[in-house]
């Protein structure tokens, strides 16, 4: 199964809003959350939207990214590999 990985917050909370769910890790020595994706037609046009400029509801959107901080940050702060 192929993967993709992003270190951006606010594309990750992009795709997740657009219904790609996250596994949120921290490599080994890394001091930054990376957001992996499992690789699907879906999630490829999403990625091509975002970077096109599309927009989706800014509510659904910040929630998503404070979310996503919230365990980005909790991961980062307890070690949490894969």
């Amino acid at each position: 199964m192929k993967t993709f990985e992003t270190e951006s917050i606010d594309l990750a909370a992009f795709l997740t809003a657009a219904g790609n769910p996250p596994t949120v890790y921290l490599k080994p020595n890394a001091s930054r959350a990376l957001f992996e994706f499992t690789e699907t037609e879906e999630l490829r046009e999403a990625i091509v939207s975002y970077e096109r400029g599309a927009a989706l509801p800014a509510k659904k959107l910040l929630t998503t990214r404070s979310a996503l901080y919230r365990e980005a940050s909790r991961v980062v702060r307890e070690g949490g590999g894969r």
